[in-house]
Protein backbone atom coordinates (compact mmCIF):
# COMPACT_ATOMS: atom_id res chain seq x y z
CA UNK A 1 0.00 0.00 0.00
CA UNK A 2 1.25 3.36 -0.85
CA UNK A 3 1.56 6.68 1.46
CA UNK A 4 0.38 10.09 -0.31
CA UNK A 5 3.13 12.30 -0.71
CA UNK A 6 4.63 15.14 1.28
CA UNK A 7 3.35 17.35 -1.64
CA UNK A 8 -0.08 15.98 -0.86
CA UNK A 9 -0.62 15.84 2.26
CA UNK A 10 1.33 19.08 3.17
CA UNK A 11 -1.71 20.78 1.02
CA UNK A 12 -4.35 18.96 2.79
CA UNK A 13 -2.65 20.40 5.93
CA UNK A 14 -2.91 23.73 4.39
CA UNK A 15 -6.53 23.48 3.27
CA UNK A 16 -7.52 21.85 7.21
CA UNK A 17 -5.39 24.93 8.54
CA UNK A 18 -7.78 27.42 7.11
CA UNK A 19 -10.56 25.28 8.23
CA UNK A 20 -9.61 24.85 11.74
CA UNK A 21 -9.86 27.18 14.68
CA UNK A 22 -6.63 27.93 17.23
CA UNK A 23 -4.20 25.72 19.20
CA UNK A 24 -3.90 26.11 22.74
CA UNK A 25 -0.85 27.57 24.21
CA UNK A 26 0.74 24.40 25.47
CA UNK A 27 0.48 22.58 22.55
CA UNK A 28 1.96 25.88 20.81
CA UNK A 29 4.65 25.63 23.20
CA UNK A 30 5.51 22.18 22.99
CA UNK A 31 5.52 22.08 18.58
CA UNK A 32 8.07 25.08 19.38
CA UNK A 33 10.31 23.47 21.59
CA UNK A 34 10.46 19.95 19.74
CA UNK A 35 11.14 22.09 16.73
CA UNK A 36 13.82 24.56 18.24
CA UNK A 37 15.08 21.23 20.01
CA UNK A 38 16.07 19.15 16.68
CA UNK A 39 17.67 22.40 14.91
CA UNK A 40 19.31 22.59 17.95
CA UNK A 41 20.44 19.39 17.89
CA UNK A 42 21.33 19.90 14.38
CA UNK A 43 23.55 22.69 14.92
CA UNK A 44 25.26 21.52 17.68
CA UNK A 45 26.33 18.19 15.65
CA UNK A 46 24.20 15.95 18.35
CA UNK A 47 22.94 13.81 15.16
CA UNK A 48 21.32 11.04 17.97
CA UNK A 49 19.63 13.68 19.97
CA UNK A 50 18.43 15.10 16.55
CA UNK A 51 17.36 11.72 15.14
CA UNK A 52 15.46 10.82 18.51
CA UNK A 53 13.34 13.70 17.25
CA UNK A 54 12.15 12.02 14.53
CA UNK A 55 9.14 9.91 13.26
CA UNK A 56 9.99 6.58 12.77
CA UNK A 57 10.00 7.40 8.41
CA UNK A 58 11.42 10.88 9.07
CA UNK A 59 14.21 8.88 10.43
CA UNK A 60 14.70 6.32 7.57
CA UNK A 61 14.40 8.90 5.11
CA UNK A 62 17.25 10.76 6.41
CA UNK A 63 19.42 7.64 5.08
CA UNK A 64 18.04 6.98 2.24
CA UNK A 65 19.45 4.08 0.70
CA UNK A 66 22.20 4.14 2.11
CA UNK A 67 24.06 2.28 5.32
CA UNK A 68 24.48 6.02 6.97
CA UNK A 69 23.23 5.99 10.11
CA UNK A 70 20.73 8.70 11.25
CA UNK A 71 22.98 10.35 14.01
CA UNK A 72 25.49 10.66 11.30
CA UNK A 73 23.15 11.46 8.01
CA UNK A 74 21.01 14.39 10.04
CA UNK A 75 24.29 16.71 10.23
CA UNK A 76 23.99 17.08 6.80
CA UNK A 77 21.34 19.29 7.20
CA UNK A 78 21.75 22.69 6.70
CA UNK A 79 20.46 24.61 9.71
CA UNK A 80 20.98 28.36 10.41
CA UNK A 81 19.11 29.37 13.79
CA UNK A 82 16.57 29.07 16.10
CA UNK A 83 14.33 31.88 16.05
CA UNK A 84 11.08 30.88 15.72
CA UNK A 85 8.89 32.86 13.15
CA UNK A 86 5.84 31.29 12.65
CA UNK A 87 3.87 28.28 14.16
CA UNK A 88 0.61 26.72 13.14
CA UNK A 89 -1.24 23.65 14.29
CA UNK A 90 -3.85 21.63 12.76
CA UNK A 91 -5.31 19.07 14.95
CA UNK A 92 -1.60 16.25 15.10
CA UNK A 93 0.01 17.93 12.58
CA UNK A 94 2.10 21.43 12.81
CA UNK A 95 4.41 23.20 10.86
CA UNK A 96 7.26 25.25 12.82
CA UNK A 97 8.80 27.81 11.20
CA UNK A 98 12.49 28.88 12.36
CA UNK A 99 15.78 30.05 11.37
CA UNK A 100 16.53 29.00 7.77
CA UNK A 101 14.09 26.05 7.96
CA UNK A 102 10.32 25.52 8.00
CA UNK A 103 9.86 22.10 10.36
CA UNK A 104 6.55 20.08 9.66
CA UNK A 105 5.49 17.83 13.01
CA UNK A 106 3.00 15.37 13.83
CA UNK A 107 1.53 14.18 17.00
CA UNK A 108 1.90 10.51 18.16
CA UNK A 109 1.46 8.60 21.40
CA UNK A 110 4.90 9.66 22.33
CA UNK A 111 4.07 13.59 21.67
CA UNK A 112 5.14 15.76 19.20
CA UNK A 113 8.08 14.63 16.60
CA UNK A 114 9.12 15.65 13.62
CA UNK A 115 7.82 14.50 10.37
CA UNK A 116 10.02 16.95 7.46
CA UNK A 117 12.73 19.77 8.40
CA UNK A 118 15.04 21.20 5.92
CA UNK A 119 11.51 22.60 3.86
CA UNK A 120 11.78 25.30 1.43
CA UNK A 121 8.93 26.62 0.49
CA UNK A 122 8.74 26.47 -3.95
CA UNK A 123 6.58 29.22 -5.81
CA UNK A 124 3.12 27.48 -6.63
CA UNK A 125 4.14 24.42 -5.32
CA UNK A 126 4.28 22.66 -2.02
CA UNK A 127 7.53 22.38 0.04
CA UNK A 128 10.77 21.22 -0.87
CA UNK A 129 11.81 18.56 2.33
CA UNK A 130 15.46 17.03 2.44
CA UNK A 131 14.00 14.98 5.48
CA UNK A 132 10.41 13.59 4.57
CA UNK A 133 8.15 11.18 6.47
Amino acid sequence: MSRPSLPLALAVIVVAGGLTGCASSTQRSQVQSVAVEFVTAVEDDKGADACALLTSDAEESVSGATDVPCATAVLNLEESGSQVHHVQIWGDAAQVKLGSDTVFLSRLSAGWQVRAAGCQSQPGAAYNCDVEG
